[in-house]
């Protein structure tokens, strides 16, 4: 806690007010993913005739899921009523709601699905640009809609 405390420049908890949301980024899915996809390939290469291609595609597989876990691992996130905590790569930082001046949604839409996702984008008062890596659309994640879109 202390050491929280000093990162977030002498801010305390208190300070943040109610929590609000709490969330990470998806990338340890997909590391995980990987991995599963590589055991199945590595597994199944024993039931067919080409067994080493698949031993090595699956062995790609796998490495892509342990780069993707030990490399690439999920930001942690919260809304507080005052501020917006995030954690990128191990360090945390504090955004206190006055430097937000807006919030922009980043458009993305997947191929072959009729889905849009939207990240959130915080546009500080410095013009400096924020984004969260945590989507949402109209299948997934609203409460994190709700909470940005009444934030400001």
């Amino acid at each position: 806690m202390v050491s929280l405390y000093k990162r977030l420049g002498g801010i305390s908890l208190n300070d943040f007010g109610e929590l609000l949301y709490a969330g990470k980024t998806d990338t340890n899915k997909n590391g995980i993913v990987f991995i599963l996809l590589g055991i199945l390939a590595i597994v199944g290469a024993n039931f067919i005739y080409a067994k080493t291609m698949l031993m090595v595609i699956g062995g790609v597989l796998i490495l892509v899921g342990l780069y993707l876990l030990l490399f690439k691992r999920s930001e942690k996130f919260s809304i507080y009523e005052n501020t917006i905590v995030l954690t990128l790569k191990g360090q945390e930082f504090s955004i206190p709601k006055e430097q937000i001046s807006h919030i922009e949604y980043e458009e993305i839409k997947v191929r072959r699905s009729p889905v849009v996702n939207y990240y959130p984008v915080l546009i500080l008062n410095d013009q400096r640009r924020v984004l969260i890596n945590r989507p949402f659309n109209s299948i997934i994640n609203q409460d994190l809609k709700k909470v940005i879109e009444s934030y400001l």
